[in-house]
């Protein structure tokens, strides 16, 4: 099984946390471990603090959240 965050990996958490019920917003965290049942991440933040966050919550530094794409143009037919 194939986890997108590996342990030690620094993560921007977005979203609130399961054991103190903050809401994070960009911070800065490091990955700790995943649970195997549940399939979120306990991360540990720059005070020292741990907290349960959910996968979808975590954002890789310089992601993006919407991929560019390039716009089709229509061609014309000479004749």
């Amino acid at each position: 099984m194939n986890n997108k965050f590996k342990n030690k990996n620094k993560v921007f958490v977005c979203g609130p946390g399961e054991n103190a019920g903050v809401l994070y917003k960009n911070v800065p965290a490091i990955i700790i471990e995943r649970d195997p049942y549940y399939l979120d991440y306990l991360v540990k933040f720059k005070d020292g603090t741990e907290d349960w966050i959910e996968e979808k919550y975590l954002r890789k530094p310089y992601e993006r959240k919407y991929q560019k794409y390039r716009k089709r143009k229509k061609s014309r037919k000479r004749s």
